[in-house]
């Protein structure tokens, strides 16, 4: 009975050590991921506090949250214990409004650390001038998400601004200008 005890308190140890070789401690801790456009450009960027392995992180894409394309990949910095910060840019090609950030690593995981949306997700706007009532006007037609101001500004033909307007948003509208 004895030797059965002792063969079970040695050998629990060795099972407790596979465990957290094969998956029991995360292999990167991920503190902060967000995505920003700028101009025709979006920034993801994210931070880990520590990685335990090597891997790549794959940035993906979704216009609608549940179809991904991958973007891109960035290498990690390897088994490090210090914090560590990434970006990866996007040119704006297509109208991805949702990000999310994967790991790959040697062992075959592929998990998804985070998933976000665009913080300052743009809008699309289609500007025509009309004849409304036997005049012409200019009518803006848009479509946004996010409660911001719209700031539309008017030139003449000459390249001259005009006009300022500064209206809030809707979340699809027409605004015409008289």
């Amino acid at each position: 009975m004895k030797k059965i005890l002792l063969l079970i308190c040695s050998i629990f140890p060795l099972f407790f050590t596979f465990a957290l070789a094969v998956g029991g401690e995360k292999d990167v801790k991920l503190i902060h991921a967000e995505g920003k456009i700028f101009y025709h450009e979006i920034y993801v960027t994210w931070s880990t506090e520590y990685e335990n392995i090597a891997c790549d992180f794959i940035i993906e894409a979704s216009e609608n949250n549940k179809e991904w394309r991958i973007r891109g990949r960035v290498k990690s910095k390897g088994a490090s214990k210090r914090h560590s910060e990434y970006q990866f840019v996007d040119p704006r090609e297509e109208s991805f409004r949702y990000y999310r950030i994967r790991k790959s690593n040697s062992r075959g995981r592929n998990d998804i650390l985070s998933r976000f949306e665009l913080e300052n997700y743009s809008i699309t706007v289609t500007m025509e001038e009309m004849t409304i009532d036997h005049e012409k006007k200019l009518v803006l037609e848009y479509t946004v998400d996010k409660d911001q101001e719209l700031m539309v500004r008017i030139y003449n033909r000459i390249g001259e601004q005009v006009v300022t307007k500064v209206m809030p948003f809707k979340v699809a509208g027409q605004y015409v200008y008289q």
